[in-house]
């Protein structure tokens, strides 16, 4: 129970997870899976499937497009407290790009099959990652792109 309350006190400190209790948050941790990473290992590949939302809890991470070639871009980093995968809950599609943990790092991992099945008792978290993602959606102008 303790590595549960722990996981909830992680989840607590995101902006995605922001108006939950700690009651709420429980079946999200009780779902989570705690992963680590080093410097340098790639979390997630671009091109490959998208299973799971990955919450940073500590360290940093890279969203690099096209990693490796001559026309790698590097979009985002993101730390404590940030997240990515988060179209993988929604969409059945290839990742976009290639997520690379900056230096030693640890993130929560939810499936897209459990976070569903949580979210629709919480729609809290829905809300707000519908917000996150609008907002970084503006933030690179992909907005434009999709009206």
């Amino acid at each position: 129970m303790p590595e549960t309350f722990s996981f909830e006190s992680m989840l607590a400190g995101t902006d995605l997870f922001q108006g939950l209790s700690h009651e709420d948050l429980g079946p999200f941790a009780a779902k989570s899976q705690l992963h680590t990473y080093q410097a340098g290992q790639e979390i997630t590949r671009e091109g490959e499937l998208g299973t799971g939302l990955y919450i940073v809890t500590k360290g940093t991470v890279d969203i690099v497009a096209k990693r490796g070639t001559p026309d790698e871009n590097h979009i985002a980093s993101t730390g404590e407290g940030g997240f990515f995968g988060d179209m993988a809950l929604v969409l059945e599609h290839p990742r976009s790009a290639t997520v690379v943990a900056k230096d030693f790092t640890e993130c929560l991992v939810l499936t897209r099959w459990d976070f569903k099945d949580i979210a629709l008792a919480h729609p809290q978290v829905i809300w707000n990652m519908l917000e996150i993602v609008s907002h970084r959606l503006a933030a690179t102008g992909s907005v434009e792109q999709h009206m």
